[in-house]
């Protein structure tokens, strides 16, 4: 009788220590998504000031998907960009946080909504979580 009441004692103590490691890493894994995703918006943040001295008369920018390519660690971002005239251009282009100031690899859709120059009003921007901000 006392072995049966022992084995159900290390039974119990390996399903709670089981139990425990579970939660410990799903807990450890929401916490890397949240700092993933927050690391993203950063980067999309960055990348509107980056738009904003590639192109001219940038009214707003709706990032539509945002990829990050862990072995090169830029993004690709999908966008549709609107102009002063609400002209919108739907494109892509990649993104460094390490050479944030301009973007690389974009193609000209539209050469009357992506206008090189510089914008210098605040620019209204829809993150790809939907949040909405100004750059």
């Amino acid at each position: 009788m006392k072995k049966k009441v022992k084995v159900f004692i290390v039974i119990g103590v390996v399903l709670i220590i089981a139990i425990s490691g579970k939660v410990y890493i799903d807990l450890q894994n929401e916490k890397h998504e949240v700092r993933v995703e927050e690391q993203k918006i950063e980067a999309e943040r960055l990348s509107v000031i980056a738009l904003k001295n590639t192109f001219a008369d940038i009214q707003s920018v709706e990032f539509e998907k945002t990829a990050y390519n862990t072995m090169t660690g830029s993004y690709r971002m999908f966008v549709k960009m609107t102009n002063q005239k609400n002209e919108s251009v739907n494109f892509s282009f990649s993104f460094s946080k390490e050479s944030h100031s301009e973007t690389g690899g974009y193609v000209v859709v539209d050469e009357e909504v992506q206008v090189e120059g510089v914008t210098t009003n605040t620019v209204k921007v829809i993150f790809s979580n939907k949040v909405e901000g100004e750059v």
